[in-house]
């Protein structure tokens, strides 16, 4: 089955889809070449292949099972979501035109994250890259999505819900994903959510308030600086003060501003202190500027 999405002015597929390495995690699968996004979606107990391309002012959504309305509903929203297509990024251009290294942004369509369909999965995914190499972190994410995701026809698993992950508890996190010390974290996580005490979709209403969003993303279990300001970019946020400089940032900058190597992080806050709240896209956008455009 077919479906049709409305896609903002100046939105570019490609530009978000690869505007970081989600991507290459699971249950995402990036076709480069035909310029096509595989996703697996859990929806209402059942999970679709899901196949996303972009065409002229909408996305192109193919689904397999033929879902009923209500699941079409929630394809295209979660769709909408992984892309980013109801952020308003025209406070963020206005701050971008004209500047020497982000002018190109508004152009290349460049601005937003490609995200999980749930702030669940963006939490696991996050607290699954802290202090270890990319590469690690790939293997624990398919490790959970192929141990407990929802299987659709082609084979291919959705990301687990927070029941099932709930469910195969800390003991498998630490035996069989080797999540190491993130496994109570991610298991207390899942529990929460599972269980009503946490609502981690609440908290995309705070992205105006990067303060207030950090302090509730600093309070889960596993979620430090790095990890918080990071999520806050995803959730359509992050100031000056939460820029999640890592090692990989910190080289960037340096070899983009010599000068600053002796302070990375406080001349990284200076420089985009005047983007306000979206000094850490702002960031972003410098850092992974080659990525779209020849430096």
């Amino acid at each position: 089955m077919t479906l049709t999405i409305g896609a903002p002015r100046g939105f570019v597929f490609r530009t978000t889809v690869e505007s970081h390495g989600w991507y290459a995690l699971p249950p995402f699968a990036w076709d480069a070449k035909r310029g096509r996004l595989g996703m697996v979606l859990d929806v209402g107990g059942r999970a679709f292949d899901v196949e996303a391309r972009g065409a002229r002012g909408r996305v192109v959504v193919e689904v397999d099972p033929a879902p009923r309305p209500e699941e079409a509903r929630a394809i295209e929203a979660a769709v909408s979501t992984v892309l980013g297509l109801g952020d308003e990024l025209e406070e963020l251009y206005a701050l971008t035109d004209g500047d020497a290294r982000l002018g190109w942004a508004r152009a290349a369509g460049a601005g937003r994250l490609l995200r999980g369909p749930t702030v669940f999965e963006d939490v696991v995914k996050i607290v699954s890259t802290t202090n270890c190499t990319w590469a690690f972190t790939t293997r624990m994410i398919e490790r959970i999505v192929g141990a407990l995701g929802r299987e659709a026809p082609s084979g291919r698993r959705a990301f687990p819900t927070p029941a099932a992950l709930a469910a195969a508890g800390e003991r498998f996190l630490r035996d069989e994903v080797k999540a190491g010390y993130r496994a109570p974290h991610l298991a207390r996580i899942a529990a929460d959510v599972a269980a009503g005490r946490l609502d981690l979709e609440a908290l995309r209403g705070l992205a105006g308030d990067a303060e207030a969003l950090a302090k509730a993303l600093r309070a889960l279990p596993g979620v430090g600086p790095y990890a918080a300001a990071h999520l806050l970019r995803l959730l359509g946020s992050g100031d000056a003060d939460h820029l999640g400089l890592d090692s990989w940032c910190r080289e960037r900058l340096a070899a983009i501003y010599p000068r600053s190597r002796r302070d990375v992080d406080g001349a990284a806050a200076r420089r985009y202190r005047r983007f306000g709240r979206w000094a850490g896209h702002a960031m972003w956008l410098d850092v992974t500027r080659h990525w779209h455009l020849p430096d």
